[in-house]
């Protein structure tokens, strides 16, 4: 599986299922928490389409709000990425590397 971010900007939910089952191979937990961040941001960004339509009066705030949390998602998705690629989860062409591979 190749591990991209989709669209230019987010990793996929399939990528982050895939990279979870390998972060258990560290002992630190910065790619969990970087994933769980994600996942805070993205149920932000969902949180905060419904307000674009529960509140028509604020709805410039709340767009403007959305495209920051995509912006974080972003960054946060690249980070992860990187990370994966420092930590052996991934090889240079954002490959997921088996886990024999990575452990040697």
């Amino acid at each position: 599986m190749n591990i991209t971010v989709q669209d230019g900007n987010q990793i996929s939910e399939e990528a982050i299922e895939e990279l979870n089952k390998h972060a258990d191979m560290i002992e630190c937990e910065c790619p969990s928490k970087l994933m769980e961040i994600l996942q805070l941001v993205r149920n932000f960004t969902e949180y905060t389409e419904q307000c674009i339509e529960k509140y028509p009066e604020d709805e410039a705030t709340h767009r403007w709000l959305k495209s920051s949390s995509m912006n974080l998602d972003q960054l946060i998705s690249t980070t992860l990425i990187q990370l994966s690629r420092f930590e052996g989860f991934i090889n240079e062409n954002n490959e997921i590397v088996s886990r024999d591979a990575a452990q040697e």
